[in-house]
């Protein structure tokens, strides 16, 4: 990435022009990118479910849900392992 694309990004981010970048800026900076792939994880497991049986969906509708929910699905229990993993090592997350 550029500097200049650097402060583009930056630039949409802190103007609001592009709300949902601004929104999970704001919550990787909380709660860390981990914690937030680890709860899109979640998600990805009900919505897959839901989509299996919604009404309103193209077949292609349908398939690019269920592989974008494998995916996030896949990356959030690689996080979950190597929080583990982590946690075993002695340098997992600390309430701190």
């Amino acid at each position: 990435m550029t500097p200049e694309e650097r402060k583009r990004f930056w630039n949409i981010v802190e103007s609001g022009d592009n709300p949902l970048l601004s929104v999970i800026s704001g919550l990787v900076e909380k709660w860390g990118m981990p914690a937030i792939v680890m709860a899109l994880g979640d998600v990805a497991n009900v919505l897959s479910e839901d989509a299996i049986d919604a009404d309103n969906l193209t077949p292609n509708q349908r398939g690019l849900i269920m592989s974008c929910c494998a995916q996030v699905s896949n990356l959030s229990d690689l996080m979950h392992a190597e929080l583990e993993y982590l946690t075993q090592q002695g340098e997992g997350a600390t309430t701190e």
